[in-house]
């Protein structure tokens, strides 16, 4: 999957579900933040 399409899904997917986009990049990051912590344990250094 190429860049634009990450990026045309995820404003797909912030449209359908009637989320701002603000709403969606506090999640995104939370999610990236856990999947790194339970991979490499506290996020401190990230």
């Amino acid at each position: 999957m190429d860049n634009l399409s990450l990026i045309e899904s995820f404003s797909e997917f912030k449209d359908e579900k009637l989320i701002d986009r603000v709403t969606l990049m506090s999640i995104l990051e939370e999610v990236f933040r856990n999947t790194l912590k339970r991979k490499f344990g506290d996020d401190e250094n990230f």
